[in-house]
């Protein structure tokens, strides 16, 4: 078995083994607000995860640029503390990339991709009319990450959900709970590599 010392490796190395190891990922596909030019930007982040049980929790991690500037989505949550978080399917997959590119703060993704959105219900931002789920949120706590040399490199961002939209194709009312066959949610690996979930499996906890 390889073993690696992470001091010993250079930046680029530690980052795909970590993010090649911590698989499959759910992809964060957010909305956000540009207070200066009033323009909603949308962008996917793959360092996204849940957070709370008791709260409605879910974390999404904001790496910054290389010469560790802030991302316009994080500036944007900073300025106006709310998103929504919009589930990416399968059939949203082209969408999704096209929103990836880097673009200044005065483009919007949402036009870029040719994209419609939709008005929230509590927060200010709209979702993404096609996601069958969306998720809108408020910041609940910002933890600004820094490295050895106390340079911020990640802006962390804890969520609290307030709203939940569930297509009805997706949810079943009655058992309360996501039909993952019909969302088919796209996950990230490293590099451009995305997966299925595949064929879910069931696995009973011992007692």
């Amino acid at each position: 078995m390889y073993h690696l010392v992470a001091q010993d490796i250079d930046e680029k190395l530690r980052y795909k083994l970590l993010s090649g190891s911590v698989v499959p990922r759910p992809v964060g596909w957010i909305t956000t607000q540009n207070t200066e030019n009033d323009i909603i930007n949308l962008a996917p982040f793959s360092f996204t995860s849940g957070a709370g049980q008791k709260m409605p929790l879910l974390s999404i991690a904001i790496l910054r640029k290389e010469d560790y500037s802030i991302k316009d989505s994080a500036r944007n949550l900073l300025d106006v503390p709310e998103a929504v978080m919009n589930v990416v399917s399968k059939s949203q997959i082209k969408e999704m990339n096209a929103t990836a590119a880097l673009v200044g703060p005065d483009v919007s993704e949402i036009e870029l991709a040719g994209i419609e959105t939709i008005d929230s219900h509590t927060v200010s931002v709209p979702g993404v009319k096609d996601s069958l789920i969306r998720l809108e949120m408020k910041v609940y706590q910002y933890i600004p990450i820094k490295d050895h040399e106390n340079r911020i490199i990640t802006d962390m961002f804890i969520f609290e959900v307030t709203d939940y939209h569930l297509d009805e194709s997706i949810y079943d009312e009655d058992k309360g709970y996501i039909k993952y066959e019909n969302l088919e949610p796209v996950a990230r690996l490293a590099g451009n590599l995305f997966t299925d979930i595949g064929v879910p499996y069931v696995l009973k906890r011992p007692l």
